[in-house]
């Protein structure tokens, strides 16, 4: 695997080349590519060993977000609790909590220094091939660094180095965003902050790094309480006006 850096100001880019085989449309994916034959698995959360590349080829392809860890593609589908049904997009409320984050951080950090906010639609790639994410929310300190991996003539392309990400819970990936992907999260050198906030309740935890291998961990349930980033505050009665209407 040759590795080769380009830098294009403000971004800087590492390109790879896979030397191991690629996927091609006659070989079976590892998982469904249309979200309804997702669904009829029947299963909140599916895991399937694969290769990175397998990983990759099939979130250029597939109806609905897979994440990949350590060997495996995760699968998680939202299956309402009550009713049995199964959600195929996002909630509201979680979008609007994600508005309001990006707009909070934007107004707390700036839009015309340093820092970068982007949308769910930015993979996050750890380590070499280790990982692949997509967080509800990232922000980027300075110049924003990306892998690039190709196969089968198109491009993945992955953010390296976030300083601050935002995940919003929801019933089906709560315990893996807490678990799992928090642990992979902390290995990554450039970020400072994860914020977690819960969709269906007034609840958020946040851990701000203070050394290499040593991180705050600060838990919110009130609306009168605020989550420090940076120089400021996101206030919580703010971030869930009118959520619960």
């Amino acid at each position: 695997m040759e590795l080769a850096q380009i830098a294009e100001s403000p971004v800087l880019e590492t390109r790879i080349e896979a030397s191991k085989p690629l996927l091609t449309r006659r070989r079976r994916s590892p998982l469904p590519l249309t979200f309804a034959e997702r669904a009829d698995m029947g299963k909140r959360e599916i895991r399937v060993a694969a290769t990175f590349q397998e990983y990759l080829d099939l979130a250029h392809d597939c109806e609905y977000r897979v994440h990949y860890r350590n060997g495996f593609i995760i699968s998680f589908i939202e299956i309402d609790e009550k009713t049995d049904i199964i959600m195929g997009e996002a909630t509201v409320t979680h979008e609007r909590l994600v508005a309001r984050f990006i707009y909070y951080l934007s107004t707390i950090l700036g839009v015309d220094g340093d820092f970068s906010t982007l949308g769910s639609n930015s993979k996050i790639f750890i380590g070499a091939e280790r990982g692949g994410y997509n967080p509800d929310v990232m922000v980027v300190n300075g110049t924003i660094e990306t892998r690039k991996y190709k196969s089968n003539k198109r491009t993945s392309t992955g953010v390296v180095n976030p300083y601050l990400i935002v995940e919003i819970l929801s019933r089906s990936t709560r315990d893996f965003d807490l678990s799992e992907k928090l642990m992979d999260y902390k290995q990554i050198p450039s970020l400072q902050q994860v914020i977690f906030v819960e969709q269906g309740s007034v609840w958020a935890s946040t851990y701000i790094r203070k050394s290499n291998n040593e991180w705050r961990n600060l838990d919110f349930t009130s609306l009168d309480e605020a989550i420090p980033v940076a120089d400021g505050f996101i206030a919580l009665n703010q971030l869930y006006s009118k959520i619960f209407e």
